[in-house]
């Protein structure tokens, strides 16, 4: 979860760039002097793999487990409200219940409900799970996919297998598509394997071999088959430079698959951090909205690894990631600014063939940083990450329980990759449109044009001197009878930074509980095909008005 030093040190070097305010200039086209034509192919050739309605998935630390969703007699309608408003918009998250306090956790049959062993500031030393733990799995939406993720921190076999056995034999069924054996080992002690991928991926094999034949026992001959020998996320590191290699890029020549257990080759992304002030001050609305720079750390950080795993006839995901490390920047990933931020990021990664990328949510862990922004609360209860979509309890850090601006952007990503095997591409920025506040991707469905995804993410204030509105031409796009070429949905707020979900619409509704509040407003593109975006907005464009009404709350 920390920032990856050589990229903070690059990050210096755009400062001057990324905090200039530069407007959107548009050229004329047509019978609007301001707009500008996209240049969108209309067939699928060239675009990414396909994608299904799971791509935008979670992780949720699992410490928190309780706090987040309570526990299978006594959920946590909040965070359920949310979950099932992404259902019935066509997202069907998978969920991780992982992080770093993963690595600290162990199984007690005679336990029940989550319980951490803390010091008075909150640090979390132990997560101690029974059975229950995994029965409240079923509270989740139908169809809900889980990753049992398992303890390799304490560097003890019996932890590890007794979670991986608990799990299958507590959950409901067919519940579980992955295991993962430990969070970020990038960030273990050096003394575990001396910075040796070759000792680390024999311990890794070792264990996984052991903890399969105890899970296929448990299971029985059948369903162990039926789960498959391809079960396991590898690597699960960050981009640090760290000493020990352990990116899909080192462990797939080292022969970390050469047993065919593993199914996604897992990456943690977070291209900015509050970990220590020097990292903390890049932090800032107007850096993390930077299209150029988001799309450099992932092609940098991010992608020759994914490469190696494409490149090795694997699937690749982002199995943890969020805008900045250490739990959040006040002022910034709580606002309106972190739903354009999770729409651009998780299009960039789809763009490049991730097969799923996993949003963290959860809170300030006290032993990630003695330098970092965040802390629990003075009483040691938890202190809400401020990237999370929503603070699912009242706290003292955070106060009362409620949904943040960005819950809103998972609505606009489930209905995006709504259509199984939808396809992405991104499309190449108009001329005379800022190639750092803007972005757009064409979806395909069975090879043709389905829908188009639009960010302005050029940081609108209630004092800006323009709304930084870009004009669009898409007239050579769509079609009806009516005169209308396409049906869009906006995901506004009053200015980027928003902190009130109340005033934060994804076509028209709020959503401040987890339930639509509003009229649902679908906006028609007439004969003209014009579209105008304002700063700091996104809009859904859809070309067969049927799929814009298919998940209308």
């Amino acid at each position: 979860m920390r920032f990856p030093q050589s990229s903070n040190m690059r990050l210096a070097s755009y400062t001057s760039v990324l905090l200039a305010a530069r407007a959107v200039v548009s050229q004329p086209t047509g019978g609007h002097s301001d707009a500008v034509s996209l240049n969108i192919p209309k067939t699928a050739s060239g675009a990414s793999i396909e994608h299904d309605p799971s791509f935008a998935s979670f992780s949720f630390e699992p410490a928190f487990w309780v706090e987040f969703f309570g526990n299978s007699s006594s959920p946590n309608q909040l965070a359920f409200n949310l979950l099932n408003r992404i259902v019935d918009h066509g997202g069907q998250p998978t969920i991780r219940p992982g992080g770093i306090t993963m690595d600290s956790m162990i199984f007690d049959p005679a336990g029940a409900d989550p319980v951490r062993t803390t010091n008075p500031k909150g640090g979390v030393y132990r997560t101690t799970v029974g059975p229950a733990y995994y029965e409240s799995w079923s509270n989740f939406p139908e169809g809900t996919k889980f990753v049992s993720t398992l303890n390799f921190g304490n560097n003890s076999l019996d932890i590890a297998r007794d979670m991986a056995v608990a799990s299958v034999k507590y959950a409901s069924n067919d519940s579980i598509s992955f295991f993962e054996l430990g969070n970020e080992p990038t960030n273990y002690p050096s003394s575990r394997w001396k910075n040796s991928t070759a000792a680390y991926v024999q311990q890794w094999k070792n264990w996984t071999n052991q903890i399969d034949a105890a899970v296929n026992r448990t299971l029985g001959n059948d369903s162990a088959a039926e789960f498959g020998s391809e079960r396991w996320w590898a690597s699960s590191a960050t981009t640090d430079k760290s000493g020990l290699e352990v990116r899909p890029a080192a462990l797939i020549p080292a022969g970390i698959n050469s047993d065919d257990q593993v199914a996604d080759y897992s990456i943690h992304s977070y291209p900015f951090s509050t970990c220590d002030p020097a990292r903390a001050v890049l932090a800032t609305t107007q850096n993390i909205l930077n299209q150029t720079e988001l799309a450099r750390y992932a092609d940098e950080e991010i992608y020759p690894s994914a490469k190696a795993a494409l490149d090795a006839g694997n699937r690749w995901i982002i199995g943890e990631f969020n805008s900045i490390s250490c739990s959040g920047n006040p002022n910034v990933s709580d606002t309106f600014a972190q739903a354009l931020w999770v729409i651009q990021s998780e299009l960039i990664y789809a763009a490049r063939n991730a097969s799923a990328v996993y949003l963290h949510q959860g809170a300030a862990l006290v032993f990630q940083s003695s330098q970092q922004v965040n802390s629990a609360g003075q009483d040691g209860s938890p202190g809400y990450s401020t990237y999370d979509m929503f603070y699912p309890r009242n706290s003292e850090k955070r106060g009362p329980a409620r949904v943040l601006p960005s819950f809103s952007s998972q609505l606009f990503m489930a209905e995006a990759f709504a259509i199984q095997d939808t396809r992405i591409r991104q499309i190449e920025t108009p001329s005379g449109v800022d190639k750092d506040y803007f972005a757009a991707y064409a979806f395909y469905v069975k090879n043709k044009l389905n829908k188009l995804a639009i960010i302005n993410s050029k940081p609108y204030y209630a004092n800006s001197t323009s709304d930084f509105t870009v004009t669009l031409d898409i007239s050579k796009y769509g079609h009806s009878k009516k005169g209308t070429r396409a049906w869009l949905k906006r995901l506004t707020a009053p200015h980027v930074d928003e902190g009130s979900a109340n005033k934060t619409t994804f076509a028209g509704q709020s959503f401040p509980q987890g339930n639509a509040t509003g009229d649902l407003d679908v906006e028609s593109v007439g004969r003209d095909g014009i579209i105008k975006v304002r700063g700091s907005e996104a809009v859904l464009v859809f070309f067969d008005k049927r799929d814009a009404n298919m998940n209308a709350c």
